[in-house]
């Protein structure tokens, strides 16, 4: 199987609640990590999806909460892809 490129996309879809979209490679703790930048980004985590069959997958919706740091869709974007960024380097070192 070969390597998945990692992919994350963040929607508004009203008010203050955005979907967010994730499928990368299996591995680590991708998922404490992206639920870790929700909380330090001060948002809620409204419904989640998550599969690890041939890779991980989440899909979220995601609300602002009130001591939220930021309701930018490429802030959010930007942290979850760094939080997968590390995980997935963090693997490679122990390989």
């Amino acid at each position: 199987m070969g390597k998945l490129k990692q992919e994350v996309k963040v929607e508004k879809i009203n008010g203050e609640q955005f979907v967010v979209r994730v499928a990368c490679n299996k591995g680590g703790d991708k998922l404490v990590s992206i639920l870790e930048v929700f909380d330090e980004l001060g948002l809620n985590v409204v419904q989640a999806r998550v599969s690890c069959r041939h890779f991980f997958s989440m899909e979220a919706i995601i609300g602002v909460g009130q001591d939220q740091k930021t309701s930018d869709m490429k802030d959010i974007t930007d942290a979850v892809l760094k939080a997968i960024d590390e995980k997935q380097s963090g693997e490679q070192e122990m390989l």
